[in-house]
């Protein structure tokens, strides 16, 4: 009799957490449609589903879903599957970049309030420096770090009183004694592709922002990247994405990605660009709105 009821017991926990599993709908490929309750819908990404529910793929489609906001696989063949057959596809066998999107993807589409794309940071692994001084500047830790290898993206920091000329910067990484790059600004901002040809592909450098005529000790990194050394990043980043994405869904997850690694102009572009893939797509244009925002792009 203890024999039978262990194995009740373990056959009714089996089912709880089978039954606790919920999907979301990634991407898709192709006519693929929902069941559920025996009413069949068009699939559309976003979308919550529970074990009950069935997705169908027609020949050609494809179909990637996140599971209980932790793990992501595809189905690729033609058929009716009932998601509750999917238990062992919701384990996490993903490195730290991809786990934490995917907690963030999941965060976004099923959020009931506030503005989509706007705590991507909650979900990076990248956490900006302590000010180190007390003056008139201050510089986003955002940007403490930033790694470049071409594009339109600026340097901005804040003034705590009202000035109308700043001071500019750019040293070789550890040598306060040559300044490689210097200018008089009036706004609150300066863009990287205006002192790009200064700088040397590999090499790192620091830079000051500073009310003219006053000091800033505090010192920003710039590393400017090789195109070689970035496009193996990017080769990497893309790889790591489920078996199929839609191009719109690849693209977003780049710029998350690499945004997350510092390559701020460079995750812009793919921002823009899954924007324009996907226009209809609210956490697209409200992750762009957001960055641009964050980052003094006009």
């Amino acid at each position: 009799m203890k024999k039978i009821r262990l194995l009740v017991l373990s056959s009714c926990l089996g089912l709880l957490a089978n039954a606790q599993n919920n999907f979301m709908l990634y991407s898709f490929k192709g006519n693929v449609t929902i069941l559920e309750q025996a009413v069949e819908s068009k699939a559309r990404v976003g979308k919550i589903m529970n074990n009950s529910a069935m997705v169908k793929i027609a020949a050609g489609g494809l179909v990637t879903l996140v599971c209980n906001e932790a793990a992501m696989f595809t189905i690729s063949k033609p058929g009716t599957y009932p998601l509750h057959k999917f238990a062992d596809s919701c384990k996490v066998n993903h490195s730290s970049f991809t786990s934490n999107y995917i907690k963030y993807i999941w965060s976004q589409m099923t959020k009931s309030s506030g503005s989509p794309g706007s705590n991507r940071k909650a979900y990076m692994n990248t956490v900006g420096a302590v000010s180190r001084g007390i003056n008139n500047i201050w510089i986003d830790p955002r940007l403490d770090t930033v790694n470049y290898s071409g594009g339109a993206f600026p340097l901005s920091w804040k003034s705590y009183t009202e000035a109308n000329e700043f001071v500019f910067y750019l040293y070789p990484a550890g040598n306060r004694n040559t300044v490689v790059y210097m200018a008089t600004v009036s706004k609150l901002k300066i863009p990287i592709s205006g002192f790009a040809a200064k700088m040397t592909a590999g090499e790192s450098y620091e830079w000051i922002a500073a009310i003219k005529g006053e000091e800033n000790e505090e010192r920003k990194v710039l590393n400017y990247v090789s195109k070689e050394t970035f496009n193996s990043l990017l080769e990497t980043i893309k790889n790591q994405g489920a078996p199929f994405e839609a191009p719109a869904e690849q693209a977003y997850r780049t710029g998350f990605m690499l945004e997350d690694a510092h390559y701020l102009a460079e995750a812009y572009e793919y921002y823009s660009k899954a924007t324009l893939l996907d226009p209809a797509n609210a956490l697209y244009r409200s992750t762009l709105m957001s960055f641009k925002k964050d980052y003094e792009i006009k």
